[in-house]
Formats: C-alpha cells, structure tokens, sequence
C-alpha cells in the first residue's frame, strides 16, 4: 500500500502540473480575451463617433451644397446686374462722346462767329471813317456804320462768354468720359471676376455633390459595421464570460488537487513512519543522519567560537543588487557555505536520482546549495532561475513546509521550477537541523521519482518471501493518523 501510496502521489503531482499548466494557459487567454473585449468596446464605442461623424458631415455637406446653390444664383443674379451696368456705362459713354463732338463743334461755331465779328467790326469802322470823310451828306450811312460795329461788338461778347461757358464744360464732359472708360473697364473686370466666382461656384457644387455622396455611403457603411462590431463584441463577451468560467473551474480543481496532493503527501510521510521500505528510504535516512552531521558542525564551531549564535541565527537578508531572481546574504552564509558544501556535493554521488542537496535556514532562505546551482548570475532571468539557486529563497508550499518541519524526516512530492516555463516532478526528503536545542533549518535532498517500471522492478527486489515477512510495526499513533487520512476514500 505504501508503494501505491507513493505512485499515487506521483500520478496526482502529475495530474496537478498538468491541469496547473493549462489553467495557467486559460488565464492567459482569459486576460487575451478581456483585451480583446475591450478592445471591440473600443472598437464598437469609436465606431459609432464615427458614425455619427459621418452623419454629421453628410448633414454638413447637404447645407454647404444648398448655400452653394443660392450663393449661385445669386452670383447670376449679381451677374446680370453687372452686364446691366457695363451696357449702361457704354451707352453712356458712348452719348458722352457724341455729347462732346457736338460741344467741340459749337466751340468752333462759337470761334467762327467771333471771326466774322472781329471782321464785321472792322468793316464798320472803316465805313464810320469813310462816311466821316464824306461829311454832312454821309450821316445816315454813319448811324448805319455805328449800328453795325455795336452790333458785331456784341457777337464779339457773345462769342467770348459762349467759349467762356463751353471751355470749361467741353473739359468737363472730357473728364466724365474718361471715368465713365474707367468704370466701364472696371465693370468688364468685376464681371470677369464675377465668371471666374461663379464657375469656382459651380465647379464647388459639383465636388460637393460629390463629397456628400460619399459621406453618405461612409455613413452607411459605418452604420453597418457598427451592427456587425455590436454582434462580435456581444459573441466575444459571450466567449470570455465561458472562458472565466472554466478558468474559475479550473481554478477550483487545481485547490482539490493541492489539498489532494497534500493529503497524499501525509499518506507518504505516514507509511514512511509506520516503518514501511521503499525506494525512498535509503534516501530518507542518509537526509537524517547528515542533519545530525550539519548540527554537530554547527554546534562544534558555536562551541569553538567561529561564530556566535546571533550570527548563526540572523534574519537581516541583505539584497544583492542586480541580481533576478533576487539574492541575499546573511551573517551566516559565508559560515555554511565554508562548513557543508562538500557534504552537499557528496550527496549527488549517493544515488543517480539525486538532483540536489540544500541547507536552509526556518524561513525558507537557502543559503548553501551544490556548486552546480550556484553559479555566478548572468543576467537572463531565465538561465539564473536555473542555475543560480544559492543565497536565494524557496518559501513555497513545498519550501516552507521543509524548513519549518520538526518531524524526524519529511517526505514530500511537488513540481521544481527550473525557469523558462519548465517544471520537473521531484520528491523531497527533509530533516531538521537542531543547533543547542534551537530550530535553525532543514537540509533538502531533492531526486528524481522513478519511473513505473522502475518502481515495480524495485519492489520485486525488495518483496520479502512468505516466511519472512516483517512484522507489523507497533505504531499505534502513525496507524491511527492514516487510518484518519484515508477514512474519506
């Protein structure tokens, strides 16, 4: 029963490595999935800004089109009344120029007629002195000469004021239709202007009408896609909310099968007290007897004065930088590692499935470890979790139970990280370390379980015949505690 027990415990560490490896996987998906989730309420929550973006830009777009259309008409409207101004301004300058030529022509009627009444003057002037000449008989001709030259003297003011008059105004209609050129060449560039606006307007319209097309497809498009992203995230949340809830199953039976493989531990750490020989043994009381070997080395140097009890039983764990996993030093470490590191070596020459040999101190702090483990750190977390074990600590489970145990030997099975994700099922076997009466520690051999077939092999050569069987080992207390673990099964 005892080597049943043995296997059994084996099978159930298997069992927990395994279901422990794929809760682990499932965690990790749990955590990949609640990513994933929020991210589709990211991705559902941006899309539907998005839509509405969309909707608000295509509402947008319609009211640009309409004022661009009105702004259209009435740039057409502003058109026309441009082209009525330019036409206004040509008839108008057009009448200014006939204006002025017929103005120009009454100045020189205006100089024509002051010509013939500078001669016209002359004339009666030269006839008042020739009727002078004549005498009394020339007096109605002198009256008739007098009438004459007062009547070209006021042709003569009559021209002069009209040239006076006309000058001023010629010049003043020439100005006008200078201007009236000026606007009416404006006019032909405002109008150009006015096409160009009117052409951008339309070509405006145009893009638009365009763009709001387009709009209205994304708008379209992202309300669709927001029914779809509303369908995957409630499916997603669906598939997560099942995840969890095979990571809590799983989660669950990883505890039944710690508490079930510490339950099978007791019945090993039981059948190995009733008396019972199995593979284990041979190690178990090697563990035992260097104990007491470490102990006396302790106790010898205490007595020697090589170090003080203080020192030997410091608790202030100095870090050591740099260093991942995290290393420590105590008063004591460079003591034990100077005192039992060739006794620890000597322990992977007892037996081929012996894979380690550690002291540690109540807490969990191992101190000394074969030199195949403690090599210097490198950097890679990965390769130091492997082989740089020393000055660190192990207050697992497993690790805490081995250092605080004051049972004779302690026999347990358990799952030995060696770093990078990789585990190896091992067997530890533990005895206390007693210095003056006190608790300081555990030494820990860790070896490999074996295999079935070498399990049964063994058995064959250690079943006893008939005749020979031992008799039943007078362990009332160890019977009676087994007897209690194994009541529920």
């Amino acid at each position: 029963m005892a080597e049943g027990i043995g296997q059994a415990g084996l099978l159930v560490v298997e069992a927990a490595t395994n279901v422990e490896a794929i809760a682990s996987n499932i965690g990790t998906q749990v955590e990949l999935f609640k990513d994933l989730t929020l991210a589709a309420r990211d991705l559902r929550d941006g899309n539907r800004s998005l839509s509405d973006d969309a909707s608000t830009a295509a509402e947008a777009t319609q009211s640009m089109n309409q004022e661009l259309a009105q702004s259209r008409e009435e740039m057409t409207a502003s058109l026309s009344e441009v082209n009525y101004m330019i036409s206004w301004v040509g008839n108008t300058s057009t009448q200014l120029e006939t204006l002025q030529q017929e103005m120009e022509n009454v100045g020189r009627i205006a100089h024509h007629i002051d010509s013939i009444a500078q001669q016209t003057h002359v004339l009666a002037l030269n006839a008042h002195i020739e009727a002078a000449r004549a005498g009394v008989g020339a007096t109605g001709f002198t009256v008739i000469a007098n009438a004459i030259r007062d009547l070209a003297d006021q042709a003569i003011d009559a021209a002069a004021s009209i040239s006076t008059t006309l000058d001023p105004l010629i010049a003043s209609v020439n100005d006008l239709g200078g201007t009236t050129r000026s606007a009416r060449r404006g006019a032909e560039r405002a109008r150009n202007a006015i096409d160009m606006v009117a052409g951008s307007l339309e070509r405006s319209q145009h893009a638009g009408s365009v763009l709001d097309r387009r709009v209205e497809a994304i708008a379209t498009f992202s309300r669709t896609i927001n029914d779809k992203v509303d369908l995957f995230s409630s499916s997603l949340l669906s598939l997560f909310e099942g995840v969890e809830h095979s990571e809590n199953e799983l989660t669950a039976a990883t505890q039944s099968l710690d508490d079930l493989m510490s339950r099978t531990n007791s019945l090993v750490q039981l059948s190995a007290k009733i008396g019972v020989t199995t593979a284990d043994t041979p190690i178990v009381d090697e563990v035992v007897k260097k104990a007491s070997v470490i102990a006396n080395l302790f106790e010898a140097a205490l007595n020697a004065g090589e170090i003080s009890i203080d020192e030997l039983f410091d608790e202030h764990y100095q870090e050591i930088p740099h260093t991942n996993p995290t290393q420590h030093l105590t008063q004591f470490t460079t003591f034990v590692d100077r005192t039992v590191q060739d006794l620890l070596e000597d322990f992977l020459d007892f037996s081929p499935s012996v894979v380690f040999a550690a002291v540690v101190d109540r807490n969990g702090y191992l101190s000394t470890h074969n030199l195949k483990y403690s090599l210097p750190p490198s950097g890679d977390p990965d390769w130091d979790t492997a082989h740089c074990r020393n000055h660190r600590f192990f207050d697992d489970t497993t690790g805490i139970n081995a250092a605080r145990s004051r049972d004779e030997f302690l026999l347990q099975t358990y799952r030995r990280d060696m770093g990078g994700g990789v585990f190896r099922l091992m067997k530890d076997a533990s005895a206390p370390i007693y210095v003056g009466g006190l608790h300081w520690g555990a030494l820990r051999v860790g070896y490999a379980p074996l295999s079935l077939d070498e399990e049964n092999a063994a058995k064959a050569r250690r079943r006893p015949s008939h005749q020979a069987l031992a008799p039943e080992p007078d362990n009332d207390a160890a019977r009676s505690e087994l007897g209690a673990l194994l009541s529920p099964w």
